[in-house]
């Protein structure tokens, strides 16, 4: 008789406050939460980026002093998504040419090319949630 082996599933979820700070707090928690999980290297930097940029989009354009941000992040087999909340519900701009000395607007571009697909699902009312996914392995 053998035994049946599971998959490992992984789900964990952060509040965060509309604050700048929030976006370091952000970043060290999905490096920690991955490390806990067995994972590390490139692909974890890249999520830890993507976190990076999605916080500080939901914290500067999104809450603006008006709510929390809160972060989801799910692993199976090294498959990860990682969801950003925020309570508004308009989307992220996405293809705005940045402008030389400026130093925002390649954010959603820079997630479009790390993540292995990306997304937004929103909900008058309720906000809106960013989502990558990336293979960790």
């Amino acid at each position: 008789m053998s035994a049946l082996s599971t998959p490992l599933f992984h789900i964990s979820e952060l509040c965060l406050a509309d604050h700048s700070t929030s976006v370091r707090t952000a970043r060290r928690y999905v490096r920690d939460q991955l490390g806990s999980w067995g994972y590390q290297g490139d692909k974890v930097d890249d999520l830890v980026l993507i976190t990076s940029e999605l916080v500080t989009n939901a914290v500067v354009h999104a809450c603006q002093g008006q709510g929390e941000v809160r972060l989801h992040l799910q692993e199976f087999t090294g498959d990860c998504r990682l969801e950003v909340w925020d309570p508004r519900f308009d989307l992220p701009i996405q293809g705005r040419e940045p402008r030389r000395f400026r130093e925002g607007g390649r954010g959603i571009e820079l997630v479009r090319e790390l993540a292995l697909d990306f997304g937004v699902i929103t909900r008058r009312g309720s906000g809106k949630r960013v989502w990558v996914r990336i293979l960790l392995n």
